[in-house]
């Protein structure tokens, strides 16, 4: 039995400890969260120990394994302290908000010897799996170009102060788009070698920002783009689509997996579900488990992770100086 620890337990921790139940090798064993109150019932609705402070639960030798879902600012305090302790660390996306913060905590982990896993829930969702099962099959035969697009309302309700914070990690990259940005990574079987970006904030006129466009391309010569706009009035649209030499395919969380032939689309068996966020998130939880158990990387493992990381903070400088970026890059005199 792992027993996990929750760091940051807000909102959608909810559906989190909901995936945690329906595992019978994880056992929620305490949550930590500053607003006292609701921490309070959190402890008597699910009869966990709560803290107010994240150390003093990093400091109970029986929790195994810890996720982390505070502000970004805060992941790589929190993530290397976790590592010290020995703990096991699911880390909700972005990794950090920094270049230098994602490096410090990947490094963490290896010295420490704890798992490191990014909450990129997106690569247990239905579709995506759906998809990548029939890229694997070499079906749609070799990618040449993925168009990814990130476009949603952004100063929704739930929107907090935080994210429209450079100090505290906000904007739409960041806090969005970034989802997308690591299905283009995860899908394309290279690593990007050059990025060329335009980001600007021109929907809000924030200090963070809420549009751009990313342009990649791979050491296999395959590209790809990410379009993504945090805008005031639309319809979200969150979906990609790749480009095969024997047809395409179009990925959509909520929607499913469409295989382009013959100028017709074609949902892909078993990639749409209506709870597709609950099932992704106990498929996330279930390799979490795996990885500790068998003693394996996770699917979304922290080299995975820090790489999407770098391309993302390479775009952020290509978009400030004007040029095209090539990687690797000492990004860490640079970034923000």
């Amino acid at each position: 039995m792992i027993s996990i620890g929750i760091i940051g337990a807000g909102n959608f921790s909810i559906k989190h400890i909901e995936a945690i139940g329906k595992l019978p090798n994880l056992q929620l064993k305490a949550v930590c969260r500053r607003d006292p109150f609701a921490l309070n019932q959190l402890r008597k609705t699910y009869g966990v120990e709560g803290y107010t402070e994240y150390k003093g639960l990093l400091e109970d030798p029986a929790i195994d394994a810890v996720l982390i879902a505070t502000p970004h600012h805060l992941h790589a305090t929190i993530a290397i302290a976790a590592a010290s302790a020995g703990k096991h660390i699911l880390l909700e996306k972005p990794m950090a908000s920094t270049w230098e913060d994602c490096r410090a905590i990947y490094e963490a982990s290896k010295k420490n010897n704890v798992k490191l896993m990014v909450g990129q829930v997106g690569q247990f969702t239905p579709a995506f799996l759906a998809a990548r099962t029939y890229l694997e099959s070499g079906n749609l035969g070799a990618i040449h170009t993925v168009k990814a697009t990130s476009a949603s309302f952004w100063k929704h309700e739930e929107r907090q102060d935080w994210h429209l914070q450079k100090k505290t990690g906000g904007g739409y990259l960041l806090s969005v788009a970034v989802h997308q940005l690591d299905l283009v990574c995860a899908l394309i079987p290279s690593e990007v070698q050059r990025v060329y970006a335009t980001i600007s904030n021109r929907f809000h006129q924030d200090e963070v920002d809420d549009e751009g466009v990313i342009l990649m391309k791979f050491r296999n010569q395959q590209q790809a783009s990410l379009h993504f706009a945090g805008f005031k009035n639309g319809v979200n649209q969150v979906d990609a689509e790749i480009h095969g030499t024997q047809g395409m395919l179009k990925i959509s969380f909520s929607q499913g997996a469409f295989l382009g032939k013959d100028q017709k689309w074609k949902l892909l068996p078993d990639s749409y579900a209506e709870n597709w966020m609950a099932l992704a998130l106990e498929a996330e939880w279930k390799d979490f488990a795996w990885a500790i158990e068998l003693n394996r990387e996770p699917k979304v493992s922290g080299k995975h992770s820090l790489h999407v990381m770098e391309v993302l903070f390479a775009a952020f400088f290509s978009s400030e100086s004007g040029t095209e970026v090539k990687l690797p890059f000492n990004l860490t005199s640079r970034s923000n």
